[in-house]
């Protein structure tokens, strides 16, 4: 499905991958380099018991591509979370899930509107002074490149992709060449041009260290930070921090056997630990 939303009064389109039909809703938003399917196995596991809504964030996936004229701030990335929530009539009913550069995006939105989101789940979520990564520094790197530069900088990229993924988890064993190349890399060949790639160096060179200065003292809700234990681009500490500075209750859940795609490694305990979070917490108003 799609959704329209306006950023700094450009109209964008994104696109939503809904699982399940009975329940609270969950928006669940990805992270770098990934996309909605990130997400497509947790939400086979909550399907059952809850509607659960998986977006492209604006660059990525199926969502739209805007290159020069738009800025990928975490800030405007929040606002198309907002757009999102306020179109799908969710607004203060939903639970807001959210990984890696997307949890970057969750903290900006829940300081600010807080009041939209029942409850906020964080997984390996960038934050503090652990964003951005070096993998996303060298992508920066090739912003303003010439085509001919970029053609052979997104041939290497592509070859090196699997081999990032499995470095990301915990056995490698979830990212077949199949699976990378059916839920993550068909869309960086989407054009017209070389328009998938360039929107991935995009997403990458716009956010600034400074988008991650949040207040997370605004964050009351009760949230849900996890951390997998075997994350091998953010460290825990990231975790340890987060539960100090949010300002409402937090709880703090590590998950053993995972690496930083945690969705991959290990979806029936990601499934499970937001369930608990989300029945532990039920009828709880803050």
């Amino acid at each position: 499905m799609k959704q329209k939303v306006t950023v700094e009064g450009k109209e964008l389109e994104i696109n939503i991958e809904k699982v399940g039909d009975n329940g609270p809703a969950l928006l669940m938003v990805h992270g770098i380099p990934t996309n909605a399917r990130l997400w497509r196995h947790v939400q086979e596991h909550l399907k059952d018991r809850y509607q659960t809504y998986a977006m492209d964030m604006v660059g990525y996936g199926q969502s739209d591509m805007p290159l020069d004229e738009f800025n990928h701030s975490l800030v405007n990335q929040a606002e198309a979370v907002k757009g999102v929530i306020e179109g799908l009539g969710l607004k203060g009913e939903v639970i807001l899930v959210a990984h890696d550069h997307g949890g970057g995006v969750a903290q900006v939105f829940a300081s600010k509107y807080c009041d939209y989101i029942k409850r906020l789940v964080l997984i390996d979520a960038v934050c503090f002074d652990q964003w951005p990564v070096c993998e996303v520094e060298g992508l920066a790197a090739l912003d303003g490149a010439s085509d001919e530069v970029l053609q052979q900088a997104m041939g290497q990229a592509v070859a090196n992709f699997p081999a990032l993924m499995r470095m990301g988890s915990y056995d490698g064993a979830p990212f077949t060449d199949k699976n990378c190349k059916q839920n993550y890399l068909q869309f960086w060949g989407r054009g017209p041009g070389m328009t998938g790639f360039k929107s991935l160096i995009r997403v990458s060179a716009d956010p600034k260290q400074s988008d991650t200065d949040v207040d997370h003292g605004r964050i009351t809700c009760p949230t849900l930070v996890m951390w997998a234990e075997n994350d091998n681009f953010m460290s825990t500490e990231g975790g340890v921090r987060l539960k100090q500075a949010i300002g409402g209750p937090v709880r703090l859940q590590i998950i053993e056997r995972a690496g930083h795609w945690v969705q991959e490694d290990r979806p029936d305990v990601v499934a499970h630990y937001i369930d608990d979070f989300i029945t532990e917490w039920a009828g709880v108003e803050v």
